[in-house]
Parts: C-alpha cells; sequence; structure tokens
C-alpha cells in the first residue's frame, strides 16, 4: 500500500484543509476493475480501521484494485468539499491508469454510513464535477456503487451529526431537500449494491429503503439486502446475520462489470 496527497502544495497554501485529503492505493495491476473506497465516520472522522483497510484487502484478494480516500472531514467537511475530494480522487486515479495498469473503465464507488452518502450524493451529482484535471477532462461518474448501511436521506431520518457536518447547524429544507439521494436519482444512474441491518439505531435501514424505492421508480438496476441484527459501522460484519454481505456485493459488481 502506498499513500498520495491528492491536492498540491499551492492548492494547500490557498486552502489549507486539503492537506487531510489523500489516497491510499492497494494496487494488483492487471488491468483490473477497481474500487474507491469512502468510509464512514459521520463526516467527522474517516473510519478506515473497519471500513477502509479491510475492504480494500478483501478486494484485493480478489483480483480488484481498490482505493480508499481520506476526504475532508469535521469543520472542513462543509458541502461541497467532500465532493470536490472524491472527484480529485477519480481523477488521479484515470491519469495514472497506463502506469497501474488500472481499468478504468470499470471503477465502482462505495461508501459505508456517512461515506455512503458521500458516493452516493457524488454519483447524483457528478456532472458538476467533470472538470480538467492536468489539462485533461477525466469523467467522474462511477460505474457501480456498493453501499454499506448508508445515509441517505437529509429528511427526518437523517444522521443528524453527519446532516449539520455537511449542510451546517441552520441549513433548511431547501439544502436538506437538494443533498437528500432519494430525491436526485434519475434513470441515468449508476447500478447499486446497498444493504442494511434493520436494528440500525444509528442510521435507521429505511434509508436503503428510501434509495431503492427510488432507483425502482426510475428503472435502475439494484440490489437491496437487509439484515435483521449487526447494528451500525460493523465493517465486513464478521460474526453477524450481514456476514455475507460482501460476497454478494462483490457478485453484483461482477455482473455489472461482465455485462
Amino acid at each position: 500500500m502506498e499513500t498520495y496527497p491528492l491536492y498540491t502544495k499551492r492548492e494547500i497554501k490557498i486552502t489549507p484543509q486539503k492537506k487531510q485529503v489523500k489516497l491510499d492505493v492497494y494496487l494488483v495491476g492487471n488491468h483490473a476493475p477497481c474500487v474507491l473506497i469512502l468510509p464512514g465516520g459521520a463526516y467527522t472522522i474517516v473510519s478506515d480501521h473497519n471500513e477502509g483497510k479491510p475492504f480494500a484487502e478483501e478486494f484485493n484478494k480478489r483480483g480488484y484494485n481498490a482505493f480508499v480516500l481520506w476526504y475532508r472531514v469535521k469543520a472542513a467537511a462543509r458541502y461541497p468539499a467532500p465532493m470536490e475530494d472524491t472527484a480529485r480522487a477519480m481523477q488521479f486515479i484515470k491519469s495514472h491508469a497506463a502506469e497501474w495498469k488500472i481499468d478504468t473503465a470499470r471503477i465502482a464507488l462505495m461508501g459505508s454510513s456517512a461515506g455512503g452518502h458521500l458516493a452516493a450524493f457524488f454519483a447524483a451529482e457528478h456532472k458538476r464535477f467533470d472538470e480538467s484535471y492536468n489539462g485533461t477532462v477525466y469523467g467522474v461518474k462511477p460505474n457501480a456503487l456498493l453501499l454499506c448501511y448508508p445515509v441517505i436521506t437529509m429528511g427526518a431520518l437523517t444522521h443528524k451529526v453527519s446532516r449539520r457536518r455537511l449542510l451546517g447547524l441552520f441549513s433548511g429544507k431547501p439544502e436538506q431537500n437538494a443533498a437528500s439521494v432519494e430525491r436526485r436519482v434519475t434513470s441515468e444512474y449508476p447500478p447499486t449494491f446497498v444493504w442494511h441491518n434493520k436494528d440500525d439505531t444509528s442510521v435507521p435501514y429505511q434509508n436503503s429503503e428510501l434509495l431503492a424505492e427510488a432507483l425502482g421508480r426510475n428503472g435502475v438496476r439494484h440490489e437491496l439486502k437487509l439484515f435483521p441484527s449487526g447494528g451500525h459501522g460493523i465493517g465486513l460484519a464478521e460474526g453477524t446475520s450481514a456476514e455475507g454481505w460482501f460476497h454478494s456485493a462483490f457478485a453484483f459488481l461482477q455482473s455489472v462489470f461482465e455485462a
């Protein structure tokens, strides 16, 4: 594993919080598909220990390249900063395609909890971030999404700390509606795998149901897995009713990439 800063010294001088942003790179090469992983943490921390590195290592075992993004959090997490970081990570990965021997036509975006919101929201807003990077415009739309117990809505069922970090303490209905992913899905949304535990008391499982309903209405390929127990923030979920979720998610991803 190697770690790369994603912003230049000049960019960090202008916006010091960008110094937080880095990309952990787990390569297998072989022109294999890629997964960009956005750990959770309520837009307050980046929970790499159970929603970053373990996922990356599992993808490597299965022959996929993986990347873990340390995006801006805490006071620096105000929208659209984490979205900008995700776009920069996509651009950085694509700009290194030849060197790293990766297949940039098959890139999935994966997120857990607040990272799930970031991934899902980014998939709805990606066109805003199709900007030039080092003289080249790289499309940043992910080819698929994998979401683990995600925050989806900014409404009544949201995770309030995540909403406050992203939108501010006094966000109103317009801002909350704009950042509620279930309101942003269109027929162009990427194929999506999403799972949740029904006993999750941090992010209600209805968040995932709201997304699945929106995907269904728009004819977007998707798979929703609900498990009876396990709580929140459990990563690979070993020893819980959700233990098989990674196998199901990987099978979904393979079927999308091989279609």
